[in-house]
């Protein structure tokens, strides 16, 4: 659980991104920190189990990126690992309907019991590879937003996202400072995935952990 000096600094580092935190959130994301401690005896979730830690790296990190993303969004977080940014906006925002896939069965099991434990019944987790996954009826071309923190370059990311944008959707890619090399780098291969890139949104951390690119793309674009 958090402690006064650690919440604190959750909640003075979403007000530094524009967002308000209840204590119901801060409850939650209490309770997720507390969790990733947890499980991270048993298996490996992340490189860094120290709360201020989790909250500057990855749970700031994840809720900077929810004014791009709107309240009533279908939302998949592509290979969410420990739950960013995923599972952070589905604690924030109780309206979005949030697929997290996960290849690790570990990690699936961990994602499931944060999200029973924290009531939230706006996310549901798949096991399994998106490129098996991809032939779901259920989840083909049915998310407003595909999104993944850090987790593949862009030409992998967009190929594994594409089958689950549907029309109009976006492709949200996550990145450090490195992302610009990678996007000049594409040339025309959003196209031939049918995508375009829409905008690159650079924010700054609180807490002194330095500057962010979302990457994003639109989907069966006319441009």
């Amino acid at each position: 659980m958090l402690n006064p000096c650690q919440t604190r600094l959750l909640t003075e580092g979403a007000r530094y991104l524009g967002l308000e935190l209840s204590d119901e959130h801060l409850a939650h994301f209490s309770l997720y920190v507390g969790e990733i401690a947890r499980w991270s005896r048993v298996t490996n979730l992340i490189s860094q189990t120290a709360p201020e830690v989790i909250i500057r790296k990855h749970i700031l990190d994840s809720l900077a990126v929810s004014p791009l993303i709107p309240s009533d969004t279908r939302l998949l977080d592509l290979g969410s690992g420990a739950g960013f940014p995923g599972l952070v906006l589905a604690i924030l925002q109780a309206s979005r309907d949030i697929v997290l896939l996960e290849a690790r069965r570990k990690r699936v099991s961990f994602l499931k019991e944060v999200a029973r434990r924290t009531k939230s019944n706006n996310v549901k987790v798949y096991e399994g590879r998106a490129e098996i996954l991809a032939e779901e009826n259920s989840l083909k071309s049915s998310f407003a937003v595909v999104i993944s923190r850090a987790t593949w370059n862009l030409k992998e990311f967009l190929t594994l996202a594409s089958p689950f944008v549907a029309d109009g959707g976006i492709a949200l890619s996550m990145k450090g400072p490195l992302g610009e090399k990678e996007l000049s780098d594409l040339g025309t291969f959003p196209q031939a995935h049918g995508f375009c890139w829409q905008k690159t949104y650079n924010y700054v951390l609180p807490c002194r952990e330095g500057s962010r690119k979302a990457i994003i793309f639109a989907k069966r674009c006319s441009t």
